[in-house]
């Protein structure tokens, strides 16, 4: 069998979760420390380097001109090699060798340093004399055929203290640099971050309870400006729909708990004298069979707008007639209600794209509505579908009681009913109140447009106007 060994790989450490504000501080300051840094770099390097090349100049003039002192046949002596070297920090030594560099006894040349001097290197180095630093240079100088070996020194110490010094001075710099950055970075950061604090607390007062806190808008047009408008635009679309979803609760609890209430009061009533009086069972099984179908069709209407609002009822969109539709809702409606009298109109061309069954569930809602406030059993029902402006219109117009100019602004709400003092002597149909608030949103998912015009106590006439396909 082959055996594999699983590698294990090392674990970095993770990084804390800071807080944003001190992250812009730590970033702030981090970049202002690495340019502090570099800046410091640049300029300690730069000086050293002016402060080197100046040694080596003063060595070199130093340099060239012993050797041209000796070439040209003048006194080796230290009067006179101090007469040509006009910098106090330099000194030079002359030594006799051959052409291998080999230094012979000598002691009555110029050499300041004696026996401390080290034996000659290479050129343009530093050697250490009496624990002092030395910049060095050499020449080899030729006279009545004899060679001369040159070397120059220049003190470096006080060059090198200068830049200890501001090595020092630039550490201080960097370290009292850092320190501003970050508190710098950090007051930047509070200041920067100030609106988001605004909309933390804002929302930490915004409850279910209480949607009406906003943020104050205040500063520059920035993207936490943007940032605070968007925040009060979502509180504010939260706000409509809490309220809308409490009113859809208090109106649906409000609606179930008559039948329910009708529902125990026959229980009660069996349960005490309608075991044994047929007359009282029948009323009662007739009862509670009414009031659980009007409460099944109330859930199913929940039901299905629950799935509309939440984007899960499937629509599937195909050329249909509207003609054709309509016929069939006027067969099966006339099953039901034989003693209505249904008209209907229509030109040639009435197919509009849209969902069969929604568009069936369209016409269902608009007839019942019709049939439930007409006047008399006899009334006049007129549908009508004809072509209009590149738009299909279907109106479904009734001789009923008609609605006030006051409650037709409201009528597609969810379980909202006109004055029922109105409706005393009308053949009502039990509904739920849903049925327009559901026709309301398959128009809308049709993007179609609806009309409602309506007389108190002549009739109500429905106008839907739907997109043509050609």
């Amino acid at each position: 069998m082959l055996r594999t060994n699983k590698i294990r790989l090392p674990e970095f450490p993770r990084l804390p979760n800071l807080k944003l504000s001190t992250k812009i501080s730590i970033m702030y300051g981090g970049m202002f420390w690495i340019l502090l840094v570099i800046v410091s770099l640049f300029l300690i390097t730069n000086i050293r380097n002016a402060y080197v090349q100046n040694a080596r100049r003063e060595l070199d003039q130093t340099a060239d001109k012993v050797k041209e002192h000796i070439e040209s046949g003048g006194m080796i002596t230290t009067v006179a090699l101090d007469e040509l070297n006009p910098n106090k920090y330099v000194e030079i030594a002359v030594f006799q060798t051959d052409s291998d560099r080999r230094i012979f006894d000598s002691h009555a040349l110029p050499n300041p340093f004696g026996s401390d001097l080290p034996k000659p290197g290479k050129s343009e180095d530093t050697v250490i004399i009496r624990a002092i630093r030395y910049m060095t240079s050499e020449r080899i100088a030729k006279w009545d055929g004899q060679l001369f070996l040159i070397r120059v020194f220049r003190n470096f110490e006080r060059e090198q203290d200068i830049l200890k010094l501001f090595t020092t001075l630039f550490t201080a710099f960097n370290i009292s640099g850092v320190i501003m950055a970050f508190f710098i970075g950090s007051t930047i950061s509070r200041l920067t971050l100030k609106p988001v604090r605004k909309i933390i607390h804002a929302a930490n007062r915004i409850g279910i309870e209480d949607l009406s806190k906003r943020i104050d808008i205040t500063g520059p047009n920035d993207e936490l400006r943007e940032l605070s408008l968007a925040f009060n635009a979502m509180i504010s679309r939260l706000e409509i729909s809490f309220r809308q979803q409490g009113k859809f609760v208090s109106d649906a609890s409000h609606e179930l708990r008559t039948p329910i209430s009708v529902i125990q009061g026959y229980a009660n009533l069996l349960d005490r004298w309608g075991k044994n009086d047929p007359v009282i069972l029948q009323e009662s099984i007739d009862s509670l069979k009414a009031e659980t179908e009007h409460m099944t069709m109330l859930i199913k209407k929940l039901l299905m707008m629950a799935k509309a609002e939440q984007g899960k009822l499937q629509i599937v969109r195909m050329p249909i007639d509207c003609n054709s539709i309509a016929e069939d809702v006027i067969k099966e409606m006339e099953l039901v209600e034989r003693h209505w009298n249904v008209e209907l109109e229509s030109s040639a061309n009435t197919h509009i794209m849209g969902d069969y069954d929604l568009i069936k569930q369209l016409f269902w809602i608009l007839l019942e509505n019709a049939v439930k406030y007409s006047k008399e059993t006899d009334g006049k029902i007129l549908v009508r579908i004809f072509e209009q402006s590149e738009k299909i219109c279907v109106t479904v117009k009734d001789e009923g009681i008609g609605i006030s100019s006051e409650d037709l602004p409201y009528i597609f709400d969810r379980f909202y009913r006109a004055d029922k003092s109105r409706s005393n002597d009308v053949r009502l149909v039990k509904g739920t109140g849903l049925g327009l608030s559901i026709a309301a949103w398959i128009i809308k998912q049709h993007e179609a447009e609806a009309t409602v015009n309506s007389t108190l106590g002549e009739g109500t006439e429905f106008i839907i106007r739907f997109p043509m396909v050609s």
